[in-house]
């Protein structure tokens, strides 16, 4: 009997296929750039204006073929993070280097999940008292979010509530690793700010503020059901 293939394998022949036409760093880029525009021009009310305009100025010059592939994208991304909610991991840093892109992108390489878990592990996060606040980490160079993601998991394993008792803020000089990050830990649930900036010269451009962001600082639980 075949072997299901994950949504992960249906969204790198997704990629591949409209790369056919249009170059496989340039798609890769531009699903990046208009999925995080997307997600931010719904979700980040601090730049929702602006998300929304340059989603439109991507959108504006497309084909509706070519912007359905992108939306399939979108989708399958969805699912396959859907697939690992209980088992959180770096999608799209693994398509990233399955599509051999690290190569053309000046030999980026991201953390394996099973470091950046064993890593976790060792710094050792525990259960914040409500007293202590959410449990805040910053990550200056965060690449695909794999490190994040990774805290994450070793929290899971804990039974920390992440969505609740955490923030993180991820930063990073490359902007394709910021969209990269963002788009995980929104769909992911992941309270964070992913800034576009230099963490050296402290330098920052951009901020990208994921839909769970402001969870960890509401002072009344959130009641079911409202």
């Amino acid at each position: 009997m075949a072997k299901k293939r994950s949504y992960k394998d249906e969204l790198i022949d997704e990629i591949r296929s409209l790369a056919q036409s249009n170059g496989l760093n340039t798609v890769f880029t531009t699903f990046l750039e208009i999925t995080a525009t997307s997600i931010a021009a719904q979700m980040d009310p601090a730049n929702a204006e602006e998300r929304e305009k340059r989603y439109q100025e991507i959108a504006s010059k497309m084909a509706p073929e070519v912007l359905s592939s992108y939306a399939r994208m979108f989708a399958l991304l969805t699912l396959a993070t859907r697939e690992h909610a209980e088992d959180p991991c770096d999608i799209l840093g693994d398509v990233y280097h399955q599509l051999r892109l690290n190569n053309e992108w000046n030999g980026q390489f991201f953390t394996p999940d099973h470091i950046c878990r064993m890593m976790a592990q060792m710094i050792g996060v525990d259960e914040p008292t409500d007293r202590e606040g959410p449990i805040t980490i910053n990550e200056p160079t965060c690449g695909s979010g794999t490190m994040v993601i990774g805290a994450v998991w070793a929290m899971q394993r804990k039974g920390i509530d992440y969505r609740c008792k955490s923030f993180f803020v991820a930063q990073d000089i490359d902007i394709r690793c910021v969209w990269m990050a963002y788009i995980q830990l929104s769909l992911y649930g992941i309270p964070a700010v992913v800034i576009h900036g230099n963490t050296l010269t402290m330098e920052n451009w951009s901020q990208w503020y994921t839909p769970c962001a402001a969870v960890p600082f509401m002072e009344e639980p959130i009641e079911k059901g409202t």
